[in-house]
């Protein structure tokens, strides 16, 4: 019989299981690989659709425009607020699984999609106009709704395929993957729209077609990598149902407080001040969500990092904190010099709210605070305090543009009061995130 060190038979000792972690990959680069790669690929998205927004507005009338806009802006919506931050669990979660990570990835997207389904249909159904700009002039109202269900459905699993790549260390994949995912859906646009004459229609069409052969193909390569992956470890273990409600609860709370946010402060635009001025602060807002996404998805990643090296947090949550501000505050900056020359691309009048994106930008400056914290505070497990912090920003910036009166004069005079609403807002909550910071310091024994 052996003797452990303890004094105990070594056959009495408690058999551990052992996540699988490659040790190559555990946060050498201090995470900022997967950040980058995160980054890249939920900036993909946004600038292709700026760009395919942008040949949809020369191709068809204005009123098709708004038509298709509001169909992709309504399962965009939908999706997100579906996903439950299943994502983001997933990156918490996936590295410690072993060989449960099968059982961890299809559970969630089993989970998923069929409630995206499920809420786009509801929602379809209750704003059909939906439905016949899916389905065209010529098209049956079921062909629409069948269309925008498939959307809602496809695209709810569709980002957090990304979040499972970067997880079992496959970063780039994601970012190669919507890169071609935003060509062959910019093409398709062209095709549809400009060639074909689908208006609206077509813009839907070029989103869908794509989406499905995307979540076929990509469902198919995440089952081998996933496979491959639990093949290789020893044991593992997943979050009971009271731990992943813990976490997931609040933090799904707030991410559909941000898809409202990312979706719906545009559209209170054109409400309130009409389709001109509401166009040019749809590009201007384009760019912030970019750059904006981009940073909360390089901080998503740091989530693995600690999840495989809990005792680094406060290491890596500081190093998270220079590469962030080392990759974007250049990108704001040189921003802000090229807003007017960017947005004369697309006409004069968006040229007008130049001013208006640079305070924007000047904002996003002081948010990469709050983008930091949220990401900490996500890593750590602390859900209540990351959903607090989260809502707050959000609600606030929707309150600017409820509550301030609405003003006559050019784009960018209307628009004045938000731009500066949105700056003192993100100000305020990063000087609330470094003073609760620097008083937990302070009283730490």
């Amino acid at each position: 019989m052996r003797i452990s060190a303890r004094g105990r038979p070594v056959e009495d000792l408690p058999t551990e299981m052992l996540p699988a972690v490659d040790p190559g990959r555990s946060s050498g680069n201090g995470g900022v690989g997967d950040g980058l790669a995160l980054s890249l690929s939920a900036a993909l998205g946004p600038i292709a659709g700026l760009l395919s927004w942008v040949i949809a507005a020369r191709v068809m009338p204005q009123a098709e425009f708004g038509q298709a806009s509001a169909v992709v802006s309504a399962f965009i919506l939908v999706a997100g607020a579906a996903q439950l931050n299943l994502g983001v669990g997933i990156l918490r979660w996936l590295p410690g699984s072993g060989r449960r990570a099968g059982r961890l990835v299809w559970s969630s997207l089993l989970l998923i999609m069929p409630l995206s389904g499920l809420i786009g249909l509801v929602y379809v159904l209750v704003v059909p106009e939906l439905a016949r700009t899916a389905a065209g002039p010529d098209g049956s109202l079921a062909l629409g709704v069948v269309l925008f269900v498939l959307a809602a459905a496809g695209w709810g699993v569709f980002v957090v395929h990304d979040f499972i790549l970067v997880a079992i260390g496959k970063p780039w994949w994601a970012v190669w993957r919507n890169g071609l995912f935003a060509v062959v859906r910019i093409g398709l646009l062209v095709a549809l729209c400009a060639y074909a004459g689908l208006g609206a229609q077509g813009v839907v069409l070029s989103w869908v077609g794509p989406i499905v052969v995307w979540i076929a193909a990509g469902s198919a390569v995440i089952w081998a990598l996933v496979r491959r992956y639990g093949r290789r470890a020893l044991g593992g273990v997943l979050p009971g149902r009271r731990e992943a409600a813990r976490f997931l609860g609040p933090t799904a709370i707030s991410q559909i407080g941000t898809t409202l946010l990312y979706n719906q402060v545009t559209l209170l635009v054109i409400l309130r001040y009409g389709p001109e001025t509401g166009a040019a602060f749809f590009v201007a807002w384009q760019a912030v969500t970019v750059i904006d996404i981009g940073a909360t998805f390089f901080m998503n990643s740091l989530a693995i990092h600690v999840a495989r090296e809990p005792h680094r947090l406060p290491e890596l949550a500081a190093a998270a904190r220079r590469r962030l501000l080392l990759l974007f505050l250049p990108v704001l900056g040189l921003g802000a010099l090229l807003a007017h020359p960017v947005l004369s691309i697309f006409g004069e009048g968006y040229a007008e709210v130049s001013t208006i994106l640079q305070l924007l930008l000047l904002g996003l400056a002081f948010r990469l605070v709050v983008a930091h914290e949220l990401g900490v505070r996500q890593a750590a497990g602390r859900a209540m305090q990351y959903a607090t912090l989260q809502l707050v920003s959000t609600l606030l910036v929707l309150l600017v543009v409820i509550v301030i009166p609405v003003r006559d004069g050019s784009p960018d005079q209307a628009l004045l009061p938000i731009a500066i609403g949105y700056v003192a807002v993100q100000v305020i909550c990063a000087v609330g995130v470094r003073i609760r910071r620097q008083t937990k310091l302070e009283v730490r024994p």
